[in-house]
C-alpha cells in the first residue's frame, strides 16, 4: 500500500566515542578557532586580536605535537613549524602592543608621551608586516595540511590500541615536564637572570598547551590543571613584560639624550620587576604539588546517540 504522509522518520545509532575521535574533535574546534582569529587579525591587528591568534596557535601546535609523537609522520613535523614561523612572526607585534598597553597605566608625563608615541609608530610598521605574515593563502595552505592530520587521525584509530595512545602521550607530557623542571632549577641557580626566567617560562608555556591537548587521556581535570598553570605563566609574562618595558624605554631615553630625566621612571619599573621576581621564585617552588602527574584512566567508551531525521515524502508500506 503506498501513501503520502507527513511523517519524520527517525533513526538512533549508538557509537563509540574513543579517544582518538577526542584527539579529532579537539583538532577540529582549534583549527576552526584559529581559522577565525586568524581573520579578525588580518582585518583589525588589535592587542586583543593577536593574542588570541597567539594562544589559538599554541593550542593547535599543541594538538599537533602529540599527532606527530602518536604517528611518526615527519610531515607533521613541518606543519608545526609553518605555525611556530606563523606565530614567531608575530611576536614583535606582540611586544610593542603589551607595552603600549603597560605604557597607558603608568603615570602620565611628557617624557613618557613622547615615548608612547615612538611605540605607536612601531606598532603601525609591524601591523604592515603581520599582514604579509597572515597572507589568505597560507591559511589556506595550512587548513589542507591540517585534513591531512585529519586523516592521519583516521588511520591511527584502526590501528592503535589504547595502551598505545595512553603511553605514547604520557611520553610527551613527561619530556615536557622534565624541560620545564631542568629550565626552572637554571632559573634558580641563575637568578635573577632575564634570560633564564624567559626560557622557564617558554618551557613552562609548552607543558601547559600540552596538557590541554592532553584531555583525551588525562580526562577532564586537564582543562582545571591548565587553568591553574595558566597563573604561574602570567606572572612570568608579566615580569618579562616589564622588563622589556625597562629596557626600550631606557635605550630610547638614551637615544633622545633624555635618560637623567626618565630615572625615576626607571626606577619604579626595576622595583616593580624585583617585586614580580620575588614572586615568581616563591611560585616556582609550590608548583610541585600543582604539576604532580595524574595517573590517567583506562578508556571508556562513551555512547552518545545520533538522530537522523529524514525529510517527509512518500512512505511505501
Amino acid at each position: 500500500m503506498t501513501g503520502n504522509f507527513n511523517l519524520v522518520n527517525v533513526c538512533y545509532h549508538f557509537a563509540a566515542v574513543t579517544r582518538m575521535d577526542e584527539f579529532q574533535f579537539l583538532l577540529d574546534s582549534s583549527w576552526k578557532k584559529l581559522s577565525a582569529t586568524w581573520k579578525k587579525a588580518r582585518i583589525s591587528a588589535t592587542e586583543k586580536s593577536i593574542h588570541d591568534l597567539r594562544v589559538s596557535t599554541r593550542r593547535l601546535m599543541a594538538i599537533l605535537e602529540l599527532v606527530q609523537d602518536l604517528s611518526k609522520r615527519n610531515d607533521i613535523h613541518q606543519v608545526r613549524r609553518t605555525f611556530k614561523k606563523v606565530l614567531k612572526g608575530m611576536g614583535p607585534l606582540r611586544d610593542v602592543q603589551v607595552q603600549l598597553e603597560n605604557v597607558s597605566h603608568m603615570k602620565q608625563v611628557d617624557l613618557l608621551g613622547a615615548f608612547r608615541r615612538s611605540l605607536k609608530r612601531r606598532e603601525r610598521r609591524e601591523i604592515e608586516k603581520i599582514r604579509n605574515v597572515l597572507k589568505r593563502g597560507r591559511r589556506r595552505r595550512l587548513r589542507v595540511a591540517v585534513k591531512v592530520v585529519r586523516s592521519e587521525l583516521n588511520r591511527l584509530n584502526e590501528s592503535l590500541g589504547d595502551d598505545q595512545i595512553q603511553g605514547s602521550v604520557e611520553r610527551v607530557l613527561a619530556s615536557r615536564r622534565n624541560e620545564f623542571l631542568k629550565a626552572e632549577r637554571q632559573f634558580h641557580r641563575l637568578q635573577p637572570d632575564e634570560l633564564a626566567l624567559h626560557q622557564m617560562r617558554i618551557a613552562f608555556k609548552k607543558l601547559r598547551y600540552i596538557v590541554e591537548a592532553a584531555q583525551p587521556v588525562i580526562g577532564p581535570s586537564a582543562r582545571k590543571r591548565a587553568r591553574k598553570m595558566q597563573g604561574f605563566q602570567q606572572l612570568m609574562g608579566d615580569s618579562r613584560d616589564v622588563a622589556m618595558l625597562h629596557a626600550e624605554l631606557a635605550k630610547w631615553a638614551k637615544k633622545e639624550g633624555r635618560i637623567i630625566a626618565i630615572v625615576p621612571t626607571l626606577q619604579r619599573l626595576e622595583e616593580k620587576q624585583e617585586s614580580l621576581l620575588r614572586r615568581v621564585v616563591k611560585s616556582s617552588n609550590q608548583l610541585e604539588k600543582t604539576l604532580q602527574a595524574e595517573t590517567p584512566q583506562p578508556v571508556a567508551e562513551t555512547t552518545h546517540v545520533v538522530v537522523c531525521t529524514v525529510p517527509a515524502g512518500p512512505v511505501r508500506v
